[in-house]
């Protein structure tokens, strides 16, 4: 599952940066729009990491569930993805000259895509609770 979940993630946000760094002035001379074509790779992908992050959590439940970095990191998966949302809506418009709000907005993409990342990778070190036994008798 873990190696399903990083292959998910690594398209996941493998799009997210293609668009984020375009945006933000790299390789101008390719057009937007094609990369319009990786929006269903990009949420096939979600879809995968985010059933084997399921498992992941459901082979130890207590782990993550007690884990403050495992909120954070959904919470900013939420983030991230709504913004993500917007960069690639910018995909379809015909070439615009990109403002500094939405340079700043690809900005804040691949920063929160590197926080997700470094939080996943926290919680395997950071959890104070591994399994839960309850013993009745």
């Amino acid at each position: 599952m873990l190696t399903f979940h990083a292959l998910g993630m690594a398209f996941l946000v493998g799009v997210h940066f293609a668009v984020a760094l375009r945006i933000f002035g790299v390789a101008k001379q390719m057009p937007l729009s094609p990369l319009q074509n990786f929006i269903p790779l990009m949420w096939l992908s979600f879809f995968l990491a985010l059933f084997s992050g399921l498992m992941l959590l459901l082979a130890y439940p207590a782990k993550g569930l007690t884990n403050p970095f495992f909120y954070t990191k959904l919470i900013i998966i939420a983030l991230v993805l709504v913004l993500g949302i917007k960069l690639l809506r910018l995909a379809s418009d015909s070439e615009p000259e990109f403002t500094g709000t939405q340079k700043l907005m690809a900005v804040a993409s691949v920063l929160l895509w590197v926080s997700v990342i470094t939080l996943g990778r926290f919680l395997a070190y950071t959890y104070s609770v591994l399994m839960t036994f309850e013993v009745f008798y």
